[in-house]
């Protein structure tokens, strides 16, 4: 990073905010849910589907913009993913036409990983070589938690001056089109216009040659980065989603205080752990064994956790500990497609293909957590519930620390590979 002439930074800012964007805007029911209930004149289960409709276009999307990074240049897609969330988030301000609302929220999903997931991963990656993947990638996801802090603060304070939650929430999506817009202009200005196709690798004789998505699902690499990210992905979405209440719910605190450890966990932790974390990681020659040490640090506070309910202060310490492993393994994960043997050129073809494959479970694993805790609720033991839920967190963390393992004899056995390779020439 400290190597970055202006326009990588400028380069690195938009992508980043890009992201950032695209994960805000769509998902503001998590921040003022009663005020966009109210403002668009929805119910509950309308609120329900809005966010299904978000979910199952982006689930739908991975694999397509694998093939659309692939084929276009980071430029005209990160561009478009702009433009498309301009049109749209002024669309969102002026309607409260309920399938209209489905259709925006629908394209939302589709324009945010689409045109704007696997070029983001792709631009990234190629900013910088592989000693300094998780320094990127880390500070990457660093300078999101500050787009979307910033965003959400100017956000609450729209929403608290404004005179009704209708004006409120119209003005929010407005300042939301104008910031968005600001970075499509940087967006033209500094995004690289001549920019040759990312997905090829060029051939010592000058004839290009293209990956494809066989290529992909035949690299030993991307199936161990499938399983090490779905591992720390799933760490951190269980870890996010259920501590916060089981610190209310079993632990005993009030809800006030877990709003503020929410906030201390979504935006400076975020912050610290994108930063901090990757620059840890690019200090391990394998990334293999960062993630290991990791995945155990991880089951050793889940188990604390666990043990410590009775001893406020420790455990809540420990749920902030937790937080805090996760969101390094969730900063820096993707940069060990390099040392998993993903060749820099495949990038936007994996990236698709491995995200679809990693976000998948979520989609299975929450609502049986959901069903474990209202059956522990309605047995009188609610604690029960959530020991299941830090059970198979613990499983993941285990599944994780092979994958590690595995992960670090691919990066070993390349190496070895490479240099039999330059001692035969």
């Amino acid at each position: 990073m400290k190597n970055f002439g202006f326009k990588k930074l400028m380069i690195f800012i938009i992508l980043s905010a890009a992201v950032a964007i695209a994960y805000q805007l769509p998902y503001l029911r998590y921040t003022f849910y009663d005020q966009m209930m109210a403002a668009l004149q929805l119910n509950d289960t309308q609120m329900g589907f809005l966010a299904t409709a978000v979910n199952i276009a982006s689930v739908a999307s991975y694999p397509i913009g694998g093939i659309l990074a692939n084929r276009f240049s980071l430029r005209k897609l990160i561009n478009i993913t702009l433009a498309a969330f301009v049109v749209l988030t002024i669309a969102f301000a002026f309607t409260t036409n309920y399938v209209l609302l489905l259709g925006i929220h629908v394209l939302y999903g589709f324009f945010g990983i689409a045109t704007l997931w696997s070029a983001y991963l792709n631009g990234i990656r190629n900013l910088g070589d592989e000693k300094n993947q998780s320094t990127l990638f880390g500070s990457s996801e660093a300078t999101r938690g500050i787009v979307q802090t910033l965003l959400g603060f100017a956000f609450l304070g729209i929403m608290g001056a404004a005179a009704t939650p209708v004006m409120g929430f119209k003005t929010l999506l407005l300042v939301g089109t104008a910031v968005t817009g600001f970075f499509l202009i940087l967006g033209l200005i500094f995004l690289p216009k001549d920019e040759k196709n990312e997905a090829s690798a060029i051939k010592e004789g000058g004839e290009e040659e293209k990956y494809t998505i066989m290529d992909v699902l035949k690299n030993k690499g991307v199936w161990i980065t499938c399983l090490v990210l779905m591992s720390a992905y799933l760490s951190w979405s269980l870890g996010n989603g259920y501590l916060t209440t089981y610190t209310v719910r079993v632990v005993g605190i009030s809800t006030a205080m877990a709003s503020t450890l929410g906030i201390i966990r979504s935006y400076i932790i975020v912050f610290v752990a994108g930063f901090l974390g990757g620059w840890v990681l690019d200090r391990f020659t394998y990334k293999g064994k960062a993630f290991l040490f990791l995945f155990g640090i991880i089951a050793a506070l889940i188990l604390g956790v666990m043990l410590s309910h009775k001893a406020v202060g420790l455990c809540i310490v420990l749920t902030l500990l937790v937080a805090f492993v996760a969101n390094v393994m969730k900063s820096t994960y993707w940069s060990i497609m390099g040392q998993a043997g993903i060749p820099v050129k495949m990038t936007a073809l994996a990236t698709g293909i491995i995200s679809f494959i990693i976000f998948m479970p979520d989609m299975i694993i929450t609502p049986i957590c959901g069903i474990w805790l209202d059956n522990a609720t309605a047995a009188g033991n609610i604690a029960a519930g959530f020991n299941k839920i830090f059970i198979l967190l613990i499983v993941f963390s285990i599944i994780g620390m092979i994958s590690s393992v595995i992960l670090t004899r691919r990066t070993k056995s390349l190496e070895a590979a490479k240099q039999k390779e330059a001692a035969a020439e």
